[in-house]
């Protein structure tokens, strides 16, 4: 903050009212210049934060993305390996749907030679 006390009452009324100020006539006519340099500066400033968002903003934007594919990537990586372990499961239960036919028939075999004893 300046010590200048017309710079202060500008920072002090604020943008808006001095703007409306400025467009009603009704800003005091020793102030006419000071408030045209005031507003053009904090034009410029706001332009400048306005350009600072923008540029956050498509960072953030790029940083989303990045992270997309990245989340893509894992979602097919995931998908593969689930598919591995589906395989893999479907094999199991066919070594295991083998298995207990294997017993069944070793019963089969087991009853008919204690019957035939």
């Amino acid at each position: 903050m300046s010590d200048d006390p017309i710079e202060k009452w500008l920072e002090d009324s604020g943008e808006a009212q001095v703007r409306l100020m400025m467009h009603t006539g009704s800003m005091p006519v020793p102030y006419n210049a000071r408030a045209i340099e005031w507003l053009s500066k904090k034009d410029h400033e706001n332009q400048r934060l306005s350009e600072a968002s923008q540029a956050e903003q498509i960072d953030i934007a790029r940083s989303a993305k990045d992270a997309a594919w990245v989340a893509a990537d894992a979602a097919r990586e995931a998908a593969r390996e689930a598919k591995k372990a589906n395989q893999l499961a479907a094999s199991a239960n066919r070594i295991a749907a083998l298995a207990l036919i294997a017993a069944a028939i070793a019963i089969v075999v087991s009853v008919m030679g204690l019957l035939h004893h």
